[in-house]
């Protein structure tokens, strides 16, 4: 059997109390090379050694931030002969990628389990595309979900308010995507729009720059708690949805909108959802990639492509 490789991010959110656990598990089985790692210090030496020892599963016990760095390393710098599996294990501040195609409950039971199952050969194979995310001369980083404007402020405050708290994990992502409609429905009304930006793709429904109250994007099929704000219909990897500014009907729209559903009046009253394969914006700002905050300076285009996927493994 194909070596595995286990890489623990010591400093995604949910790992510190669980470390030792985490070790013990993985020293069970004989196939896994388990790696701990401060944040991603160490990464590329990691996935390195990965592919020397011809491992061809990568399991990722961290945040949607971690499976990102590795990915984006892996494709990057072309790390590995083959491309290997993940196997996303929820163990970050928001667990999103692992909610749509990673193992489910206790991270450590959840991981005792798949490695069992894997010696069986009891495992499933799901792909995803990647969002691979360029702004301006940088090199592209490899995701599946993407917010900016209200958005950006809604995980912002997640962080010092929600998640402090000690919401659920899936419950805060879900009132942060959910806080940022309901806030511009009932919070202070902003003088000027959170996002003022042009995107420009095959199937987008407007053209030139618009004032927005935010834009979410993700390659991903679910995310938590049933809320999934896309609607639009078409073949492309890429789902994307905006609201335009300032929001209108915001209280109405959010029971059908979160979940993924229109109605007859929302491109009238600003709210656009489409599919599509690769897509360029102009803005400046904040935007949030599977957690990592990224700025885009004035006069810096962002593009997304979606010419890479993923196998993830559950």
């Amino acid at each position: 059997m194909a070596a595995i490789g286990l890489i623990i991010n010591e400093r995604s959110n949910r790992v510190r109390s669980i470390l030792g656990d985490l070790v013990h598990v993985a020293k069970q089985f004989p196939s896994v090379r388990a790696h701990v790692l401060n944040g991603i210090d160490g990464l590329d030496r990691t996935l390195s050694e990965f592919n020397r020892a011809r491992v061809d599963t990568v399991v990722v016990a961290g945040g949607d931030g971690t499976i990102q760095a590795a990915v984006t390393d892996a494709i990057n710098r072309r790390r590995f002969d083959r491309s290997p599996d993940y196997v996303a294990v929820p163990c970050g501040m928001t667990n999103v990628i692992a909610a749509d195609c990673g193992l489910q409950g206790s991270p450590v039971d959840s991981l005792d389990r798949f490695l069992f199952r894997r010696t069986r050969g009891q495992v499933k194979r799901v792909r995803r595309p990647l969002m691979g995310m360029s702004i301006g001369e940088r090199e592209p980083v490899y995701g599946f979900f993407l917010g900016a404007g209200a958005f950006t402020s809604a995980v912002k405050f997640s962080r010092t308010e929600i998640q402090a708290k000690g919401a659920a994990r899936s419950l805060a992502m879900g009132l942060t995507i959910g806080g940022a409609i309901l806030n511009a429905a009932f919070g202070e009304k902003q003088p000027a729009p959170p996002l003022v930006a042009e995107i420009a793709s095959e199937g987008a429904p407007f053209a030139g720059r618009r004032p927005l109250t935010l834009a979410l994007m993700t390659t991903l099929k679910t995310l938590v708690l049933g809320v999934y704000p896309f609607w639009g219909e078409g073949e492309g990897g890429l789902a994307v949805t905006t609201i335009g500014f300032p929001a209108q009907r915001m209280l109405a729209a959010a029971p059908a909108a979160l979940r993924g559903r229109s109605a007859p009046w929302f491109r009238a009253a600003g709210y656009e959802s489409w599919r599509t394969n690769a897509l360029d914006a102009d803005f400046d700002g904040t935007i949030v990639f599977d957690g990592e905050m990224f700025d885009v300076a004035p006069g810096e285009r962002m593009s997304i492509e979606t010419t890479h996927d993923a196998g993830f493994l559950i």
